[in-house]
């Protein structure tokens, strides 16, 4: 008669079962920690350089209400353009600290501490951005991340990873038959996809099906939380592009902006100077453009402004820049060019394309002329600031050359 005791020993299919439940749980732990913790980190990063785009993009848009001290116009304009859902609260102040305008986000009691004690951990401190007039900041804007969208992506990774937990403990007593190759390869597989996100940010891998239908259960949940992180990289990726672009570029007319088109001269200028090709600067402006306001509307002034930079758009090479630095002013930086020739010549394609009438909103055609000025570097400046100031000189005395040589500016056919 056998000892009681021998019934007591564990069975070799015992052994595995807990030898394969403690190294599947601590694989899927440790990938479900690392896929986690990495999308956290990436989200973050995301939404940081989100924050800081939103900040620069309120700048730019409450500019005019702080010169004006308009503030329900600074707070209209900063959540028009930030009550955004990753913000949970926007601030403009003066440089001496003082709120100019202030927008929260509602939230629930229990939500809202909930929310507010993880913004605390997530984003301790908020975007800023100065509002930049003539040189001296006029005013400052704070953006505070909310961390509502990250909370929602942690407790959907919590309850798969749960749910992966639940199906691998269910799982063992099977895999427990099956050669290492078989059950640890795979899960091996998935840390590796992990690793690939978090360390090379590889989103477009998935985890391939291992041929044991638990495992593939897994990784199928795994490849959900794989994809949903994916959206949420790519939509904020192009989010991000989104926001740089208008921050960059003129609403109205979709050309650089004069932020664009400082950066650009500057670029133009350091490029010259290396390679000693000169580069022309136009400078322009619509003749009597307040005169079309007035008379027709800004609506009407607007269809014009559009008409002027479609068609000095179309006027230059795909190389050359366009910019419309604020009302009715435009500026083109031509690219490198050899003889002075060419310059002339995009001044006559722009005049020439002013000629052909646009339609206004009412249905009435409308023709409307530019005063232009050129500036030629190193010939004209030898700066930046200096080849602008030459341009826009040269501008006024066309402007005045043409006022004088007989009445110019906007006509008007039914």
């Amino acid at each position: 008669m056998a000892p009681k005791t021998a019934n007591k020993l564990p069975t070799l299919r015992d052994l595995l079962a807990r030898a394969h439940l403690r190294l599947i749980l601590f694989t899927v732990v440790l990938a479900a920690a690392s896929l986690m913790l990495s999308g956290v980190l990436v989200i973050r990063a995301y939404a940081q350089r989100n924050l800081e785009l939103m900040a620069h993009t309120v700048a730019y848009t409450v500019e005019p209400a702080v010169v004006f001290q308009d503030r329900q116009a600074i707070f209209d304009g900063m959540t028009s353009v930030g009550a955004s859902r990753g913000i949970d609260r926007l601030e403009v102040t003066d440089p001496a600290g003082q709120t100019l305008a202030r927008w929260d986000r509602p939230h629930t009691a229990l939500r809202g501490w909930v929310v507010t004690t993880a913004n605390t951990w997530i984003w301790p401190e908020p975007a800023r951005a100065d509002v930049v007039q003539g040189g001296t900041v006029i005013a400052r804007v704070k953006v505070y991340g909310n961390s509502g969208g990250i909370l929602r992506y942690m407790l959907a990774a919590t309850v798969i990873a749960l749910t992966c937990v639940g199906l691998t403990v269910l799982a063992t007593r099977i895999l427990a038959r099956r050669l290492q190759n078989e059950v640890i390869a795979p899960l091996d597989h998935v840390a590796e996809v992990a690793h690939s996100v978090r360390q090379e940010r590889a989103f477009e891998k998935r985890v391939p099906a291992s041929g044991i239908a638990e495992i593939d259960r897994f990784g199928q949940d795994f490849n959900a939380l794989l994809a949903e992180l994916q959206g949420w990289h790519a939509g904020l990726t192009s989010e991000n592009a989104e926001l740089q672009r208008r921050a960059t570029h003129d609403g109205l007319t979709g050309l650089g902006n004069r932020a664009l088109f400082d950066q650009k001269l500057a670029e133009a200028v350091a490029e010259s100077r290396r390679s000693g090709t000169p580069f022309a600067l136009l400078y322009l402006d619509v003749d009597k453009f307040k005169q079309v306001n007035d008379e027709y509307g800004h609506t009407s002034g607007d269809a014009a402004l559009i008409a002027v930079g479609e068609r000095v758009r179309g006027a230059i090479r795909h190389i050359d820049f366009a910019f419309r630095l604020g009302g009715d002013e435009f500026a083109v930086v031509l690219a490198p060019f050899f003889n002075r020739a060419h310059v002339d010549g995009v001044v006559h394609r722009i005049r020439s394309a002013m000629e052909s009438p646009f339609r206004m909103p009412g249905g009435q055609l409308a023709t409307t002329t530019l005063s232009v000025g050129v500036a030629v570097f190193p010939e004209d400046g030898g700066s930046a600031e200096e080849l602008l100031s030459q341009a826009d000189s040269a501008m006024y005395r066309d402007k005045e050359s043409r006022h004088q040589a007989g009445p110019e500016g906007a006509e008007h056919n039914a």
